[in-house]
Formats: structure tokens, sequence, C-alpha cells
């Protein structure tokens, strides 16, 4: 009992307010788990199914807690064990259905987890960043502090004065210090392709995009920041105010996922001192905003659906109409496909998957769809390219 009270003390602490999800015992969600059917063995098969509609019951649980803070950036990291002691969180369970398509079986629940439990181990967010399969994170902001009459750009530093690290390396220490997985573009520069269109100090999404990608991070933190005398403010102290703008990017989509526009001020006798303070200081509360909005999606995604690109080569417009049919109708985790356009052979969709774009990929180069013939040409967290025939 008191570490019940303990937990909601701290949370009313860290949080200030009470929250009404983390205040409830329980919820009860409605999940679905699939296993393959291995020799007319069904009652194994049963067991995995009723297994990995527990381990999906404590996701969404986990979603909705998350998605419930106004302040997920406060969490501490914690280790993937919630999910390899599922049962544990499941306090009662009921199955409301059971079929059998195509060598698999289908097994729907509807289960009760206990929340108190779930958020006495979930002080963090290392679940969220396990089930989003740890995204790398990169990030290329163009800062300037006060003295220096030019950027120092993402690349490196214009002018010998110019001093690249104080923003970066104040996103890089918040950012790992919740558990994302860091590239640092320094260190990646040499595998970085750059022309002179890329030495600029306002990079374009489809910029960062192009040059993250090469370093194998699936998100991109650009934008700029900038520190000026305000003036003093006695016994010779210096004033400095810095403003800080910023976006994370999906590398593989373009998806724009947070964003962050803050102001801080520095103070010392030095104004350079006072214009690294200031700028070090909007670079944490950025990336603390940033951090909490890309959870918030996480979280979203994790518990729910998340938006998968998908490429289609192959296809005449006439195919590609009965292929959208197929993909709807016959592919686990679709809820929804949206065409985005249609030239000669090559179609692009987005759909929402209840999977993500990795599980997608294995279901679709294993299935058999009759009537055509799919392979998976390439895949990133996010996006997969289908090349598709009829039969």
């Amino acid at each position: 009992m008191n570490r019940v009270l303990s937990l909601f003390v701290l949370l009313a602490l860290l949080f200030g307010t009470a929250n009404p999800a983390s205040a409830q015992e329980s919820k009860t969600v409605a999940a679905e788990g699939v296993a393959a059917i291995q020799g007319n063995a069904r009652d194994i098969a049963r067991d995995a199914a009723i297994e990995d509609a527990q381990k999906r019951a404590v996701e969404q649980a986990i979603g909705i807690l998350i998605d419930s803070q106004t302040q997920v950036e406060n969490y501490q990291l914690i280790s993937d064990k919630i999910l390899s002691q599922t049962k544990g969180y499941i306090k009662r369970y009921n199955i409301t259905s059971e079929t059998a398509d195509s060598g698999l079986l289908r097994v729907r629940i509807n289960a009760e987890v206990a929340l108190g439990q779930l958020t006495d181990d979930l002080t963090g967010i290392g679940i969220l960043l396990g089930r989003m399969h740890k995204p790398r994170t990169m990030v290329m902001i163009a800062e300037q502090n006060v003295g220096h009459g030019m950027y120092a750009w993402w690349l490196g530093a214009r002018g010998e004065e110019a001093d690249i690290s104080v923003v970066e390396n104040a996103f890089m220490d918040k950012f790992t210090e919740k558990g994302f997985e860091f590239i640092d573009h320094q260190v990646a520069a040499k595998e970085i392709k750059v022309t002179g269109a890329y030495r600029v100090q306002d990079l374009s999404n489809a910029q960062a995009k192009t040059l993250a990608s090469q370093a194998d991070a699936e998100v991109v933190i650009i934008g700029k920041a900038i520190a000026k005398l305000y003036g003093e403010v006695g016994g010779g102290m210096k004033s400095v105010q810095a403003d800080l703008s910023a976006r994370a990017v999906r590398t593989d989509t373009g998806q724009v996922i947070a964003t962050a526009t803050v102001h801080a001020a520095g103070v010392h006798i030095s104004e350079i001192t006072a214009g690294a303070e200031a700028l070090k200081k909007a670079a944490n509360q950025a990336s603390e905003e940033m951090i909490g909005k890309i959870l918030a999606v996480y979280a979203k995604e994790t518990g729910g659906t998340r938006p998968v690109s998908i490429t289609i080569l192959g296809l005449n417009k006439t195919q590609f109409v009965k292929f959208k049919d197929v993909l709807r109708n016959q592919v686990r985790g679709i809820t929804d496909l949206h065409e985005r356009s249609f030239a000669n052979t090559t179609a692009k969709i987005s759909v929402d998957s209840k999977s993500s774009a990795q599980v997608l990929s294995d279901e679709l180069a294993q299935k058999d769809f009759g009537t055509f013939t799919v392979e998976v040409v390439s895949s990133t967290a996010n996006s997969l390219e289908l090349k598709v025939s009829p039969k």
C-alpha cells in the first residue's frame, strides 16, 4: 500500500495534477493475436495466439497511459521487461472470437490490464522505443552565437570562431539520457555526400531526408538557433537572448512528427559565454518539448495505427485498382488505404496499419495473394516498395 501511495505522490510531483489514466486501477481493451497452425496442432496455436493477444493488449494500455501524460519527458528509462512479463499485467480476459484463415489462427480477446501495476514499472519510455524498433535520430541545427558574423552550419563551422557544439550537444544529451539512439553527423560525415546546395543553414525537409538517410538515421531534427546581445544588466554583466526553432522529420516518408520554438536568456560577464548559456537553455527546453511530442506520436502508433507509405511497381491502372482491394481485404492490420499518385506503372499509396512496416513487409513477402505475385523490393521503418505482377 505504501508503495502505491509513494507512486501517486511521485506522479503528482512530476505532473502537477492527478492524471485520469494513471489513476485508474485497470483498463479493458480488445486485442487480436495470431499464430501459425503447425501440423494441425490447433491447441498449441491457440495458446500462442492468446499470448500474442495479451501482449498486444498490454501494448495498447501502454499507449493509452503514455499518450495521456502532458509531460512525458519527465519519465525515466526502463528496460523491456514489461513485455516479457505480459501475463502479470493481465488481471483477466475472455475470448470473443476464434477463426482459422490460410494456416493462421486468429484469436480476439477482451483483456483487463492492471494499469496501476503497469504504471509502477512504466516510469520511463524504453518500452515505446523498443516497440518502435528503436529509431535512430540525428540532429542538424545551424547555430549563431553573439559576436559570430555567420552561422555555424550543421556541416561544419563557417568561420574559425564559430562553435557548433552547444545546441547539438544539448540535444544529444537530452535524447540519449531518455534512451534514444543517436547518430553523430560529424562522425558519419564521411558517409554523407554533400553538394553546395546543402551547405545552407535552412535545410528543407527533403534535403534533411537525403542527408540523414545516408547516415542511416530514421529521424532527423533540423532547425536553427541564434543568440543576440540584449544589453547590460548591472555590474558589467551581459544579458543575451536566444531563439531556437526546430522540427523532427522522418527520413523515409518526410513526415514531420514534432516541432518546437523556444526563447531563453543567459547572463554572464562575457557575452560569448552568456550566449552559449542562452543557446544551451533554449536547446534543453526545445529537446524536452520535442521528446514529449515524439513519444506521443510513438505511443499513438503503438496503441493504434501508424502510417506506412507504399510504392507499387508493375501494374496498370486497372490492375492497380484490383490490387488495392486485395490489400484492403487480405492483409492483416490494414485499416484504411489512401492513393497518393499513379503514373505509368508506378503507384504510391499510404495505408493506416496496426502493424509496423517490418511486420507488414514480412506478411506481404510470405502471403499467397492468388491472382497477384508480390515481391518486396525494399523497406524502411515506415515505407515499403513492392513489385507486383498479375498471375
